[in-house]
């Protein structure tokens, strides 16, 4: 059964509309969309309009910028692409007008350099008396009131939120999408109304003669810039602060013992698209050759700024329209020109995807104080290294959603590709929680969100919070500590929430132990080879007769440790990204201790009425819960403070939770490296194995080699014992047969023939000792030259001959096809070879189970036997399997009707019967 068409398709779908501005601006003609427009809601029309607004806005900002974005250098190769099509369509192309007059309010009196500030939205939240209220002068309704960024940055009263006066019993949260050091700043001076000082101020501040800033005593180096955990001149990547929690007294006239403000600093997993840390990695890459690095760059980034007068686009469309010609060639003109929109259109909407974080890298990545960037799995843990893209490209999770190449083409796509299809390569992402709680009364959050995330995120950290907050209970957030508590567990329950929420999250735990099955999987298969080829070598060996290829083959594949190492090395991956996440997760337990600490430090005179011992602060609140029931039973107490002591008991309930929940969640990666681990174990023990192996392979071979030398000696003893018999012969020969005067009618005398043969000879054998024996110098450069002249002409002409022929590329080929035929052979021999041995083992298990059936069948008639002589003789036998006596059954074949009967038997006895058998064949 189809599914029925929705946005975006070409098929009429006005009943199934998936979204209404998509399909009003992608679905509909132009002179329908009125029609459209008349028969909504009137919600429906105001969206439709303020999404319309805010890509007219977002067009503006795109044409007017200053710098030269991404997202401006796609929009006019869009334009490009526009005007070609429409020329190739003979339709003209209308260019699009902004209207200043459109430009939202709030905008009017920024310089461009905080409109970054002015497009980031921050959400804010507020609670009185345990339940949400709206906040004054935000405009929208909870839960989705925002502020711009640029609105907390202000040190304008009216505008600021943050700056308003607040009541005690009022809870506010807002969240900052980005780890950015001078937000954060900026933020803390404007919440107490102070200007936001400098960090020579902040390292400062101590030694000079003058009173603190409330702010500059928030941020003292102990407690913000101090924390940083990288050197100044480290790679960008490798930015963090130590996961530290503590609280801060901003006051230090009053006796302050449990200060009302706290910074937490605690690292948690996300993910993201590879294609996000790419794109991200690039613009990284980019701002960084923005930033001068020595006094040459600076003079020859002036010297270019000088000569360069304008501007120029440097985006070059791929396509151009051609001139018009013949009726097809248009045809196929108009669908290049068409193809060529949609390919603009596409790079456009990602470059406006992240256009956003494209402005906030390249405003504050190097300010001072720096933006902290979302760092990988890899790079949160190798820090110095300067590019993780290899190993980022390994993690187990992108494996996992990677899909995988076929040889499918066209139209005959397997089903596999077009599940493929729908596959986005992720990676595991680490990225920084930074929350302070200040007066009691204001949570600030600031932590990143995914790359290109503009619109509604399912699987983002503050989605979840923001969902959680609008279904929370009355009185579930009465007060800041329960807000901090909520999303500190939101941040730490990424991957082990168990909910589905439709996104494209990674399900880590499943990918990982999928990976393990497999790798333990193949483990097995591995030993399985490992032993079906020992036994084949050892029956090979004990053969008289073999073939010495078979032999061979099958000591190459003993010999071989390339599968198991690579199986060991994806292993080793496995172990250390788990061991990196299980040391983010204690990382996080060491906040969240120091975090329930202050909590119970700050909530336990609340939920007591009598003041709590110091041993009971640093316990769990379950163990005082008892102790703390005591003051219900005392003097009358009003409802007021009774709700007082009840919020403060639950949170502390929570408290104690969130541990719980964080030790579960650590378990569960030890159960996962414990399994790892055990599979990294198996794989060293086969190649132990395997090395031990090839010790007995090469005792064998010393063996036959022994063999081999004793029939060369053998030999060498014949031929010495022939020449022995035969030299004197020879030389008798050779000397009477000589032409002499004496011996015969020669013309020469024997003293003149000895003079000419016994020099020249000497001379011949002394040159040849020489050479054979020398090692000086001069006679290996002579032999080094000869050789090297004969092998420079030999294999200068044959491989001359063999490239201009053709035969160097065939015997390549032909040694491919050879080499892809013995891996084939190897594979189909080994399953033969293999099918072989299991029928033989199975026919022994057979045989040795007929053997201990026939053995039981014997002891039992002649129990049988012995039974029937006692009864007759009158006298009893207890019934007990274990009957000893000559007639006593064995307890291995004992059958009884409440055991299983005669199949349990038959189990046993082949589990007996083997080792029986095994014994026997080894006897």
């Amino acid at each position: 059964m189809s599914r029925p068409a929705t946005c975006i398709s070409g098929k009429p779908h006005d009943h199934h509309v998936s979204d209404v501005t998509i399909h009003y601006n992608g679905c509909l003609r132009a002179s329908k969309r009125d029609k459209f427009f008349q028969s909504l809601s009137p919600e429906s029309r105001a969206r439709i309009i303020r999404d319309n607004e805010k890509i007219a806005e977002l067009r503006h900002r795109l044409e007017t910028a200053q710098c030269d974005s991404t997202a401006a250098a796609r929009l006019r190769t869009f334009k490009q692409a526009m005007t070609q099509w429409s020329a190739a369509v003979g339709r003209p192309y209308v260019s699009y007008a902004f209207d200043d007059s459109r430009r939202p309010s709030g905008m009017v009196g920024y310089a461009s350099e905080d409109l970054v500030n002015e497009y980031i939205k921050a959400p804010v939240y507020c609670f009185q008396n345990g339940r949400p209220v709206d906040m004054p002068g935000v405009p929208g309704r909870f839960p989705s009131q925002k502020v711009t960024v640029a609105d907390l940055l202000s040190d304008d009263e009216t505008r600021n939120p943050l700056m308003q006066p607040v009541d005690d019993d009022v809870v506010r949260y807002f969240h900052l999408p980005a780890n950015n050091m001078m937000w954060v700043e900026e933020i803390m001076a404007r919440y107490y109304h102070e200007k936001r000082p400098d960090s020579d101020d902040l390292f400062m501040g101590s030694k000079l003669r003058r009173t603190r800033t409330r702010t500059e005593t928030l941020l003292r180096p102990e407690y913000w810039q101090g924390q940083q955990n990288f050197e100044p001149n480290a790679e960008v990547h490798a930015r963090h602060m130590r996961p530290f929690c503590d609280g801060i007294s901003v006051d230090f006239s009053a006796a302050d013992r449990t200060p009302k403000n706290l910074a937490l600093f605690m690292p948690y997993l996300h993910w993201e698209t590879d294609r996000g840390r790419v794109k991200s990695a690039e613009i990284i890459k980019e701002v960084n050759k923005q930033m001068p690095r020595s006094m040459s760059e600076v003079v020859a980034s002036a010297q270019n700024q000088l000569h360069q007068t304008q501007t120029q686009d440097t985006t070059t469309p791929v396509w151009v329209a051609p001139e018009p010609g013949e009726p097809g060639q248009e045809k196929i003109d108009r669908r290049m020109a068409l193809g060529f929109v949609f390919r603009t259109a596409a790079a456009l909407m990602e470059a406006i995807d992240f256009h956003t974080e494209e402005q906030l890298m390249m405003k504050y990545l190097h300010a001072q104080p720096p933006l902290h960037p979302r760092r990988t799995l890899d790079q949160s843990y190798y820090g110095a290294l300067k590019s993780t893209r290899a190993r980022d490209r390994d993690q187990v999770v992108y494996r996992g959603t990677t899909p995988e190449h076929h040889d499918c083409i066209g139209m005959d796509a397997c089903e596999q590709c077009n599940e493929d299809i729908r596959k986005v390569p992720r990676i595991i992402m680490v990225d920084q929680l930074w929350l302070w709680i200040l007066d009691e009364k204001t949570v600030i959050s600031f932590f990143p969100r995914r790359w290109g995330k503009n619109r509604p995120d399912p699987s983002a950290v503050h989605k979840s919070i923001r969902v959680r907050l609008q279904y929370a209970r009355p009185g579930e957030v009465a007060s800041a500590y329960d807000l901090a508590l909520m999303i500190v567990d939101e941040c730490s329950r990424v991957f082990f929430d168990r909910a589905r929420t439709g996104d494209r999250k990674p399900n880590l735990i499943e990918l990982f132990a999928g990976a393990i099955r497999d790798l333990t999987y193949k483990q097995t298969a591995a030993f399985d080879q490992f032993l079906i080829y020992t036994h084949l070598a050892s029956r090979d060996y004990k053969r008289e007769r073999y073939s010495a290829i078979d032999n061979d083959s099958t000591q190459n594949t003993l010999l071989n440790i390339n599968p198991e190492g690579n199986l060991l090395k994806e292993v080793k991956d496995v172990v250390d990204e788990i061991l990196i996440m299980m040391r983010i997760k204690e990382q996080q337990q060491t906040a969240m201790e120091s975090l329930v600490k202050h909590i119970r430090r700050v909530m336990m005179p609340m939920a007591r009425p009598r003041k709590a011992t110091p041993s009971q602060v640093s316990t769990s609140w379950d163990v005082v819960l008892g102790a703390a029931m005591d003051g219900e039973n005392g003097p009358y107490v009003d409802d007021e403070e009774h709700d007082k002591r009840e919020r403060a008991r639950q949170t502390l309930t929570r408290a104690d939770h969130l541990l719980a929940d964080l030790s579960e969640r650590i378990s569960e990666l030890q159960a996962l490296l414990q399994i790892a681990q055990n599979t990294s174990a198996s794989l060293k023990d086969i190649l132990t194995l395997k090395q031990q192996q090839a010790g007995v392979i090469e005792a064998r071979e010393a063996v036959k080699q022994a063999e081999l030398t004793l029939k060369q000696g053998q030999s060498i003893m014949i031929f010495t014992i022939v020449t022995i018999i035969f030299l004197p012969l020879s030389f008798c020969v050779g000397f009477f047969g000589m032409n002499a005067a004496e011996l015969n009618d020669g013309h020469l005398t024997l003293d003149t023939e000895l003079r000419f043969m016994l020099p020249i000879s000497a001379g011949i054998i002394l040159l040849a000792f020489v050479f054979a024996f020398s090692q000086s110098i001069l006679s290996n450069a002579v032999v080094a030259l000869a050789r090297s002249g004969a092998s420079f002409g030999y294999n200068t002409v044959l491989t001359w001959v063999m490239v201009k022929t053709g035969l160097y590329v065939a015997g390549r080929e032909m040694k491919k096809s050879a080499r892809r035929l013995r891996d084939r052979e190897n594979k189909i021999t080994g399953a033969m070879k293999a099918e072989v041995m299991r029928k033989e083992k199975n026919l022994e298990k057979m045989r040795a189970a007929n053997h201990v059936r026939q053995l039981a069948a014997r002891k039992e008639r002649g129990r049988l036997g012995d039974d029937a002589v006692v009864m007759a003789s009158g006298r009893t036998t207890p019934f007990s399997p274990y009957t000893t006596g000559g007639g006593g059954a064995s307890p291995f074949v004992t059958a009884s009707p409440f055991m299983g009967g005669q199949k349990q038997m038959s189990e046993v006895d082949v589990e007996l019967g083997e080792r029986v058998h095994t014994g026997r064949r080894l006897a």
